[in-house]
Parts: structure tokens; C-alpha cells; sequence
């Protein structure tokens, strides 16, 4: 207890003030947080105390980017899977995640089809961090942070490649789930990828439709929060067999049309024409540079057409700008 000899002169200003912030510390791991990075980590805590999880040797530092995947079915028993399925899924999984970052990479030419850069494996790379009660839980989380590319006080956390990669695979395994139309919602989200992204899909649902596992998955990142996504063995095998017999046929085509709106989010153009309405078609240039020198004009599109017939009979198309110039006709 603080006695009246202890209390400084309430008259002081100063020393009224150094007396406050010399005993308003808390209790040890619970010390004020006094950056983003610290108030992301106060919060996980508290989440992975409310799930039983915590360890409470947790220090207070940048949130990692991390995956809890839980795995059920046949290969799952007392809490233990069988390595090789847990093997498979984990390369096949990475892999995954690797070539839809590539894919969605805007850095990367329109076409690539030799390896995959280092740089884009290295800041997808995912590594096996911990296992919690489940049928069979695994905690995957980013690579650890280069001591000569930690973040800057105060700034707030961007979304990463691996984000946007972990992102694009949620949206597929949702869409999977989908019901009636999931089968061509999946080939819609995964056409303008690119034909090696199908493969490395068909492989990776291949895994549990094979073994007659189903996943539950949730990704965590200071960027967007958590969000939680399912995909079950029989809408895997859909998929695998839907993705497996359903490779992009590729052809070049010129386009006319008017240049009417874009985003600069999904990284598209539209371009209004005569016989097709209007299309959506993503482009590798900066967008609001094309809107402010094409917008309202009418254009002649290089454009690469991707076409994929789904097992139900429908076709779906992507298209690529490779080039842009004004119709002078």
C-alpha cells in the first residue's frame, strides 16, 4: 500500500506524473501494449486462452500469419493420421499455395511456364508449427520474419502475397461446398490462374478424395482477420475429376470495343463490344494508367482467351490483355 510519505505533492504536476506512470504497470505478460503489433498479439493470446491453447510463455511481438487445418475421415484415428496421407496433403498443399501466389503475382510476365521463382516460394513457404486437440489438428505458420525485413513501428500490416494466395484457396474450397454449381463455381475461380494451378489442384483434392478425408481450415493474418473455410472427401472427389478432365485450351484473338470502366483491385479492364457484350479481362499494366488514357475510347485488345467446358457442358472463358492501342479506324 502506498503511503501518504510515498504520494507526491498533488500540486507537482510533473512528479504527479512520474509517480503515475512509475506504478500503473500491470501484472507480468500484461504490461499496456503501445504498438499494432503489440495489441494483434494481446488479442491472439486472449484467443488462444479462450480454445485452451495458450502456453502462457507467449511474448508480446508481430503476429505470425498461421493456418489451423483439422483432418477427419478414414485415415484419422485417436487422435493420429496416417503419415503418408498427412505427407501428401502437406507437399501437395504447399505446392498449391506456391503457384496460385505465382499465378496471382502481378510482377510475373502474362505467361510463365518455367519454374516458379524463388522469391515467390519464399514468401509463400509455410512451416509445421504445432498440433491441438482434434480428430487430428496441425497449426501451419509463415516462415519467420528476415532480421533485415521486420516491419516498422506504428505501421500497419499489409496483406501478403501468401495472404492473397491463402485467400483464392479458401474462395475455392467455399465454392466447393457450394451445393448444385459448385463443380463450375470452381472452374470459374480457378480458369484465370492458368492450366498449371487445374493440375496442382486436381493433386491436391486427389488427396482426400483418395483417402477419404475431409478438412477444415482457418487462416489467421493481421491483414484480414480469421476466416474459416471445409471441403469434405465426396465434394473433393468432385472436384478432382471435374479439374483433372477440364485443362484450359488457350488461343489469341484481337478484340474491338470501347474501353468502359476497370478495377484496380482484381486488377481488370472492361471492354464493351459490339457482338460479346461487355467483357472482364485482367491486364498486367497499372490500370488507372489505361483508364486515364483509354477511358470511353474505343480500342484494339490483343487479348489471350482461356476455355474450359465443364462436365455439365458449359464453357467458361477468361480473357488476358496482352496489348492495348487505340482503334484509329
Amino acid at each position: 500500500m502506498n503511503t501518504s510519505r510515498n504520494l507526491p505533492d498533488p500540486s507537482d504536476k510533473e512528479a504527479l506524473q512520474a509517480w503515475m506512470r512509475a506504478n500503473r504497470g500491470k501484472a507480468p505478460g500484461r504490461e499496456p501494449v503501445r504498438s499494432a503489433d503489440e495489441l494483434a498479439a494481446a488479442q491472439r493470446r486472449k484467443l488462444l486462452e479462450a480454445v485452451g491453447l495458450a502456453t502462457g510463455d507467449a511474448k508480446a511481438g508481430p503476429v505470425r500469419r498461421s493456418l489451423r487445418l483439422a483432418l477427419e475421415g478414414t485415415p484419422v484415428r485417436e487422435h493420429r493420421v496416417d503419415s503418408s496421407v498427412l505427407g501428401q496433403w502437406l507437399i501437395s498443399f504447399q505446392e498449391t499455395v506456391s503457384t496460385i501466389a505465382h499465378a496471382l503475382d502481378e510482377s510475373r510476365p502474362t505467361h510463365d511456364y518455367g519454374p516458379l521463382p524463388q522469391a515467390v516460394r519464399k514468401a509463400t513457404r509455410l512451416y509445421a508449427a504445432a498440433t491441438f486437440p482434434s480428430s487430428y489438428g496441425m497449426v501451419l505458420e509463415e516462415a519467420p520474419t528476415d532480421e533485415d525485413a521486420l516491419p516498422l513501428p506504428g505501421m500497419v500490416s499489409a496483406q501478403s502475397l501468401l495472404d492473397r494466395a491463402m485467400g483464392t484457396v479458401l474462395d475455392i474450397t467455399d465454392r466447393a461446398e457450394g451445393g448444385p454449381g459448385a463443380v463450375d463455381a470452381v472452374i470459374e475461380t480457378a480458369l484465370p490462374l492458368g492450366g498449371r494451378v487445374f493440375n496442382r489442384l486436381t493433386e491436391l483434392t486427389g488427396v482426400l478424395a483418395d483417402s477419404g478425408t475431409d478438412i477444415s481450415l482457418a487462416w489467421s493474418s493481421p491483414y484480414n482477420g480469421m476466416r474459416a473455410s471445409r471441403l469434405g472427401s465426396s465434394s473433393a472427389r468432385r472436384c478432382r475429376d471435374a479439374l483433372g478432365a477440364a485443362q484450359p485450351e488457350e488461343r489469341r484473338m484481337p478484340l474491338a470495343g470501347r474501353l468502359v470502366g476497370g478495377s484496380m483491385l482484381r486488377g481488370t479492364v472492361e471492354i464493351e463490344t459490339g457482338d460479346r457484350g461487355v467483357i472482364t479481362a485482367h491486364v498486367n499494366h497499372e490500370v488507372t494508367s489505361l483508364l486515364s488514357a483509354y477511358a470511353n475510347r474505343r480500342v484494339i485488345a490483343d487479348i489471350l482467351v482461356s476455355t474450359v467446358r465443364s462436365p455439365h457442358g458449359r464453357e467458361h472463358h477468361s480473357y488476358v490483355v496482352l496489348e492495348l492501342r487505340l482503334d484509329e479506324s
